[in-house]
């Protein structure tokens, strides 16, 4: 729309000017040329709005590819610290076994004979049974006897628990101090 244009139609010959008609022709004209405050204002509103979704939807895309990231690393983590629980547990089994057949062999100190053994040499088999142990054993008794019962002397260290109470110190029917009390009492 060119105003000028329509000031120059609506001014007469003699340099007179006929303001009716042209605002009524203004009045037609604006609403197809521009946009009012209001309209503009809703646009600008939509446009801000789009632009926001826009940002947060491209943030998402985003924080989907971090989460892929930190997902795969998560279970590269509990992978390792699986591998590593294993490796452990294997490791307990194996110290477990051998302290056991350690202590079945008649040690004295099966502590102490553990800290003798070359863990590297002894293989768990998958039927539970020590090999590369034995060896070891046989060695320590010939260079270490005294880490090691001796055959009878096993048996002669266990206390005999009787059910009634102490035994007797060895007196053959003597009286206890309470027995005596109750006779002279007459019960």
């Amino acid at each position: 729309m060119d105003i000028k244009a329509i000031i120059a139609k609506h001014t007469k010959e003699d340099g007179s000017f006929d303001s009716e008609a042209f605002a009524t022709e203004i009045n037609a004209t604006i609403p197809k040329e521009f946009v009012s405050k209001e309209q503009y204002s809703k646009k600008t509103e939509e446009i801000e709005q789009l632009t926001t979704d826009l940002e947060s939807a491209q943030k998402s895309n985003l924080s989907t590819e971090e989460l892929q990231k930190q997902l795969e690393k998560a279970v590269n983590d509990a992978k390792e610290r699986e591998a590593q629980f294993n490796a452990d547990l294997a490791s307990m089994q194996k110290t477990n076994a051998v302290k056991l057949a350690l202590k079945d062999s008649g040690t004295v100190n099966s502590d102490l004979l553990f800290g003798q053994v070359n863990m590297d040499n002894v293989i768990i088999q998958d039927d539970g049974k020590i090999s590369g142990l034995d060896d070891q054993v046989a060695t320590f008794k010939e260079s270490m006897p005294y880490l090691f019962q001796e055959g009878g002397a096993a048996g002669k260290g266990k206390p005999t628990i009787v059910p009634s109470g102490n035994p007797n110190s060895g007196g053959a029917g003597e009286k206890t101090l309470v027995q005596k009390i109750q006779e002279r009492l007459g019960e």
